[in-house]
């Protein structure tokens, strides 16, 4: 009998023993996931009223980016409550009759967790006129403008799948609209602008692409087109090589396109040795990359051009030209002449040209030029090229080439 009020007593203590672990476990279990939810921004249960910290992104391939968590990249769905263009039409505000919000899309263009939203004010009239606005904090009852961009002639505006604002315009006085009729003019003139935290606001910078689009507006489109079975030489790397050579140089279409890099299917980058057949030309070497580096049905973009001893010192890639621009570089000179500066704007057209005059007779040399561009569009700064070409002695034309990427100032 004693033996048996020893043995449950014993049996009630292990039981007790073994809740008070189980107790103590969950209570560790508890403690841990309190201190990790208190972890890095120290914000705890109060992270719903903490200041969103930036989160970064990383450039992929050509002008590609891997989003942060919370961020997606393109249009984003709009609150419900600013979605409608109407919410907009008193904060901008527009005029009864004469100008009324014509769309508004959302996206994370300050590259944080928080939407902007893009909107987009058209004044009637045949001329189309498109006011551009960027709004941040966009549910408060006063939304704060952080970017805008006005008289966009048959303007568009969109957000890219990088997260900055492009901007479609008529340049009515390029060599493709100049002297049409109103009803005849063409979209010409594309801008791109990302938000800098430095400036406080949307900034124009620069597409790396140099062939077959100088924007990233045109170099969208195209692969829209390309995806619906247009323009498959796109997706060839050899073939936009040898589109290159005959659109800019004015090389035989079919010269010799060699993969010296990547190129294939799956690949994001390339580099191409393209030869003219011409005695007396010279071998372009030109760098690409798939379009935001989508090695999944991606075109293929022309970012880099050069000729061996051919180069440009000055002025440098992504530069600011406007008036008259001095050129700097080195090539090969024969009877003092190395070749030719041309500068071109958003259409390839010639907007300003001289002759490189080496700094000695013959052979290896240095060049100076002063070269004045004349552009058409006088309202901002569009994306152009500086191109060096070295002239071919024997049979006349191009013999090579090197280019570089600028934004040119009216």
């Amino acid at each position: 009998m004693l033996f048996e009020q020893r043995y449950n007593l014993m049996k009630k203590l292990s039981i007790l023993r073994s809740l008070c672990k189980i107790c103590m476990f969950l209570g560790l279990i508890v403690l841990v996931t309190a201190c990790a939810g208190n972890s890095g921004n120290g914000t705890g249960n109060a992270g719903a009223s903490a200041t969103p910290q930036k989160q970064s992104t990383t450039p992929v391939g050509n002008g590609a980016v891997t989003p942060s968590p919370g961020i997606g990249l393109g249009p984003q769905v709009c609150p419900a409550a600013v979605k409608d263009p109407a919410h907009w039409d008193p904060i901008i505000p527009t005029q009864a009759n004469v100008s009324s919000v014509s769309t508004v899309t959302c996206g994370y263009l300050k590259g944080v967790p928080t939407l902007q939203a893009l909107v987009t004010v058209l004044y009637q009239g045949t001329g189309r006129i498109l006011d551009v606005y960027v709004f941040d904090n966009i549910s408060a009852a006063k939304p704060t403008q952080i970017f805008k961009l006005q008289g966009l002639y048959k303007g568009d505006a969109r957000i890219s799948v990088y997260n900055t604002v492009l901007t479609a315009e008529v340049d009515q006085n390029s060599s493709l609209n100049s002297g049409k009729p109103n009803a005849g003019l063409t979209l010409d003139l594309f801008r791109e602008f990302k938000w800098s935290d430095s400036a406080g606001t949307l900034v124009q910078i620069i597409f790396p692409g140099i062939f077959p689009d100088l924007t990233r507006y045109q170099a969208e489109n195209d692969q829209a087109q390309v995806n619906q079975g247009h323009q498959p030489w796109k997706l060839s790397a050899t073939l936009t090589a040898q589109a290159f050579g005959a659109s800019l140089l004015h090389w035989d279409p079919n010269a010799p396109a060699t993969l010296t890099s990547g190129g294939g299917a799956h690949d994001a980058q390339a580099v191409v040795s393209l030869k003219n057949t011409s005695p007396g030309s010279s071998t372009v070497t030109l760098t690409m990359a798939r379009l935001e580096g989508n090695t999944n049905g991606g075109i293929w973009v022309v970012t880099e051009v050069a000729t061996n001893g051919l180069s440009i010192t000055q002025p440098q890639s992504a530069s600011l030209l406007h008036g008259t621009v001095t050129v700097t570089g080195t090539g090969s000179a024969f009877e003092g002449v190395i070749g030719k500066v041309t500068i071109l704007d958003h259409l390839y057209a010639d907007i300003g040209h001289a002759q490189a005059h080496g700094a000695k007779g013959n052979g290896s040399t240095t060049f100076s030029a002063a070269v004045t561009c004349q552009p058409t569009f006088k309202t901002g700064a569009q994306e152009g090229l500086v191109m060096l070409t070295s002239e071919n002695n024997a049979a006349g034309g191009v013999a090579g080439a090197v280019i570089i990427k600028v934004l040119i100032m009216p």
